[in-house]
């Protein structure tokens, strides 16, 4: 089985915390953040469906524009 290729990704954290949301070819999401200082780098798998409308539109920013429609595709926008 072959990987899924990365299509976009955004850091949306805040200060010293890390929030990021990784868009794979595949529709999956992945994000990685930081709950405190303590709780570093947790891990978690998500569909479009479970992102809200702020998350999409700043991972279609981020994107390059041979893959923006791409991404819409996959993030349902």
């Amino acid at each position: 089985m072959t990987e899924a290729k990365m299509v976009c990704s955004v850091n949306v954290g805040k200060g010293m915390l890390d929030d990021f949301f990784t868009l794979y070819g595949d529709g999956r999401v992945h994000r990685e953040y930081d709950k405190n200082t303590y709780s570093l780098s947790n891990h978690r798998w998500l569909t479009a469906a479970d992102l809200s409308q702020d998350i999409k539109e700043k991972l279609l920013d981020e994107c390059p524009d041979e893959l923006k429609d791409t991404a819409q595709i996959l993030l349902g926008i």
